[in-house]
């Protein structure tokens, strides 16, 4: 596959790397800005001056659109992926490689530059700004990140042509990596330019490969979502770096472990303590959490009122945040109350033993109990009324010990399979830059 579509921010050598890729390939370069201006018949700075961000967005968009299909390089501005149709579009078959340089050399780069300024900042702040805004979606595009700041043009480009666009993977750890995990694949997998996988213990439950792989075919994502058990979170890392692999989902033991595990988790996953998501680029892993996100989104017209969260780990402490972040009084109970008094202490809330004392709007079940069809409720009969709201965070199976006793005792239900749909929304464009909305991943998983 010879289309190579270059990303990153301004500075970062997009146009002149690509242009020595277009030369050396002997294939066509398509500059999405120099293609817009000829278009308009006007410079960049002039089309920002005279019609404005918006109209410039438009004509990209135009400009992307009528690219033709082939091999290619395709140089883009750099706001250009920041829209979800223009992401689309260049993803397909192609490899999508992310430019990337300090901030430092960035700001040399463009000194002198005609280009408009999108903030009021000065250049060194607003590439700062850029950079926390764009490079997570940068990030879960690209196929390959290359470090520009120590390259010259041709050094860079022949570097992506000898990689043809793919991580470098060791056939021998590779091999010794798969065998380890028991890991049924075709030989050729080793050839395939993104691995993004399953973690925990255990994970046989997880219908992540059945969506992941599903919505791959769909946007034209080359890659394969696998099953990768492991024994600890530090494991699990090994066994990333072992494949190659972009990506991980992380489930239950693993994700309060995780954090340790990697480079930069995000402002989130610090705040609950827990990773789900694990996105590899340029050597470097960063760490997210979008389980506080699918519990936060389906209960959006519950903002304020009272909450018991039954549980203390990682999944709890995501449904904490995500409460509180819709301003609802806390109350955690834990089978082990004084880790239930730690998790409480951390987020300012209370905790108490679980009795008909407690008044809840809202109960959700943050353990692991009812994953096991013997499993009995973990919620007490006497705090299922009908007028509270049941969140049971386990999605398999759909319909847990805890879920049919509240639905007849009159309480509105939500299964975990919502939690599911939401948080792998946000999962999937932070592994991928594609967001499938939330309609087609409950229609896949139907």
């Amino acid at each position: 596959m010879e289309r190579y579509v270059l990303i990153g921010l301004r500075g970062s050598g997009k146009s002149a790397i690509g242009r020595r890729m277009a030369e050396k390939l002997q294939i066509p370069l398509y500059d999405t800005d120099a293609l817009i201006e000829k278009r308009a018949g006007q410079s960049i700075p002039e089309i920002f001056s005279d019609l404005g961000e918006e109209v410039f967005r438009q004509m990209e968009r135009e400009a992307i659109a009528s690219l033709p299909d082939g091999p290619a390089v395709i140089a883009t501005g750099g706001g250009a992926v920041m829209d979800p149709h223009n992401a689309q579009t260049l993803r397909r078959k192609a490899h999508i490689i992310l430019l990337t340089a300090d901030e430092e050399i960035l700001h040399s780069r463009i000194q002198g530059s005609s280009r408009p300024a999108l903030t009021h900042l000065s250049d060194l702040d607003e590439i700062r700004h850029l950079a926390g805004v764009r490079m997570p979606e940068f990030r879960g595009l690209a196929d390959l990140c290359i470090d520009t700041g120590s390259l010259r043009v041709d050094e860079a480009a022949a570097r992506i042509i000898h990689l043809n666009g793919m991580r470098r993977r060791n056939p021998e750890l590779f091999a010794e990596t798969l065998a380890a995990i028991n890991q049924d694949t075709p030989d050729n997998l080793i050839n395939c330019p993104l691995i993004f996988g399953i973690t925990g213990n255990p994970v046989s439950h997880s219908r992540s490969p059945h969506l992941y792989n599903a919505l791959f075919t769909e946007y034209a994502i080359p890659g394969r979502y696998l099953y990768l058990p492991a024994k600890t979170a530090e494991d699990a890392i090994r066994i990333m770096r072992g494949l190659g692999a972009k990506g991980l989902s992380v489930t239950i033991p693993f994700k309060e472990m995780m954090i340790s595990c990697i480079d930069e988790p995000d402002e989130d996953a610090l705040a609950i303590g827990a990773v789900n998501t694990v996105l590899s680029c340029d050597g470097r892993l960063y760490g997210h959490n979008t389980d506080w996100i699918g519990i936060r989104e389906p209960i959006r017209d519950l903002r304020g009122g009272d909450a018991l969260v039954v549980g203390a780990g990682g999944a709890a402490a995501a449904a904490v945040y995500a409460l509180q972040s819709l301003e609802m009084d806390v109350t955690i109970s834990n089978r082990t109350e004084k880790r239930g008094e730690v998790l409480a202490e951390r987020f300012g809330c209370r905790s108490a033993l679980l009795s008909s004392s407690i008044n809840a709007d809202l109960i959700v079940n943050a353990t692991p109990v009812g994953m096991k069809e013997r499993d009995n409720s973990p919620v007490p009969s006497e705090l299922l009324k009908p007028d509270t709201t049941i969140f049971d965070l386990v999605y398999t199976p759909p319909m847990t010990s805890l879920l049919r006793e509240a639905e007849a005792a009159g309480c509105r239900i939500i299964q975990g399979t919502e939690m599911f749909i939401h948080q792998a929304r946000a999962q999937f464009t932070i592994l991928t830059g594609i967001d499938p909305g939330i309609d087609r991943i409950r229609e896949v998983l139907s």
